[in-house]
C-alpha cells in the first residue's frame, strides 16, 4: 500500500478540509440529490479554486436534447468571433458536479486559451444512468457545432476537454463520433480520466487510499453510473476497451502519481499512440486526484493548466 508521508503539508490540508464534509460513497439518494443541488460557500469557493477570474461575459441557458432540457454556460474571454470552443464536462463521478464546482476552472482555462468555454450541465447518475450523461453532452457538441457561428465560434475548431469522469465522457464523445462517421471534434484535452470501470489496475490497489479519491469511492461511482455489470465492458462506459482507437482526435492525458486512475489513464494514452493517434501524455509526481481544481494547494496546477493552454492554442485548422 502506498505510504503518502512524503506528500506536500498542503495537500493533506487540502484532505482534511474536503473529509470535513459526509464521504459521496456514504450518501443516500435524497443527500446525493442535496449535495449537487447545495451552493458551496463563497469563502470555502476561494479557499479551494483560488480567486474568480474574470472575463468579459458569462452566459447561461438551456438547449434541447434528445432527453430534455440541458443547461449550459458560455464562458467568453474577449469580443473577438471566430474562437476556439471548448466543450468542458466536469467530474464528480458522474453523481456529482455543477457549474459552481468547476466554474473557477472553466473561467482559467477561457481567460489562458482565448477561447469560449462552453460547460454542460448533464444529467447525474444515479437517477439517470449510463448512457443518458454521455449523450447530453454529444447532443451539445451537435447543437453547439450546428450553432457555433451564433456562438462567435469556429465550428473547425472544437475540443472537447473534461476532468475525472468528465474526461470519461470526453473519450466516449470522441468515440462516438466516431461511430457516427462525424469529424466534428479537433482535439481532446482529458485529466486524469476514468477509462475503465473494471478498476483492476495495479494503482487502483497501490492507491487505495489516495486523498481525495480512492478505491472504495470509485467503486461507488461505477455501480451508480452503470446499469448492470455489461454496461461496464462497453466502450462508451471503458473506452479503454476499444478495439480501435485509431482515427480519434489528437489528445493531451495528464496523469497524476498518486491516482488510483493513474494506471488505467496512462494505458489508454499508450493504447492511442499504438493505434497511431497523436497523444501527449505528462504524469505530475507527487500529485494527487483532481489536483488542477485546488491551485492553492497543489503547486503542479498551474503548470498542468499551462500545458492545457498550449495544447489548444496550438490548434491548427
Amino acid at each position: 500500500m502506498q505510504s503518502y508521508f512524503n506528500l506536500d503539508w498542503k495537500i493533506h490540508l487540502l484532505n482534511k478540509i474536503l473529509s470535513a464534509s459526509k464521504p459521496l460513497d456514504q450518501m443516500d439518494l435524497d443527500e446525493l440529490r442535496e449535495a449537487s443541488e447545495r451552493p458551496i460557500p463563497s469563502v470555502l469557493e476561494r479557499v479551494l479554486a483560488g480567486k474568480r477570474i474574470a472575463l468579459m461575459e458569462v452566459i447561461q441557458q438551456t438547449i434541447r436534447g434528445r432527453h430534455g432540457d440541458i443547461p449550459i454556460r458560455l464562458y467568453y474571454p474577449s469580443t473577438q468571433t471566430t474562437l476556439p470552443l471548448v466543450l468542458f464536462f466536469h467530474g464528480g463521478g458522474w453523481v456529482y458536479g455543477n457549474f459552481q464546482t468547476h466554474d473557477r476552472m472553466c473561467r482559467r482555462i477561457a481567460r489562458d486559451t482565448g477561447a469560449i468555454v462552453l460547460a454542460v450541465r448533464y444529467r447525474l447518475a444515479p437517477f439517470f444512468k449510463y448512457p443518458t450523461a454521455l449523450e447530453d453532452c454529444y447532443d451539445t457538441l451537435l447543437w453547439a457545432v450546428e450553432n457555433a457561428h451564433s456562438l462567435k465560434a469556429d465550428p473547425k475548431q472544437v475540443i472537447v476537454m473534461g476532468d475525472s469522469a468528465g474526461g470519461n465522457i470526453a473519450t466516449a464523445v470522441c468515440l462516438m463520433e466516431k461511430d457516427q462517421g462525424h469529424q466534428l471534434i479537433a482535439k481532446q484535452v482529458l485529466l486524469y480520466p476514468v477509462t475503465s470501470g473494471q478498476l483492476d489496475q495495479p494503482s487502483i490497489e497501490k492507491n487505495a487510499n489516495a486523498p481525495i479519491l480512492t478505491k472504495s469511492r470509485m467503486q461507488f461511482f461505477v455501480e451508480q453510473y452503470a446499469r448492470d455489470q455489461v454496461d461496464v465492458l462497453q466502450p462508451y462506459f471503458s473506452p479503454l476497451f476499444s478495439q480501435d482507437l485509431s482515427n480519434l482526435p489528437s489528445a493531451l492525458i495528464i496523469t497524476a502519481e498518486y491516482d488510483p486512475l493513474h494506471d488505467q489513464a496512462q494505458a489508454y494514452a499508450q493504447g492511442l499512440q499504438e493505434a497511431g493517434t497523436s497523444v501527449k501524455l505528462i504524469d505530475y509526481a507527487r500529485m494527487i486526484h483532481g489536483f488542477l481544481s485546488f491551485p492553492t494547494f497543489c503547486k503542479a496546477a498551474l503548470p498542468a493548466f499551462e500545458e492545457v493552454a498550449e495544447h489548444i492554442k496550438s490548434l491548427t485548422i
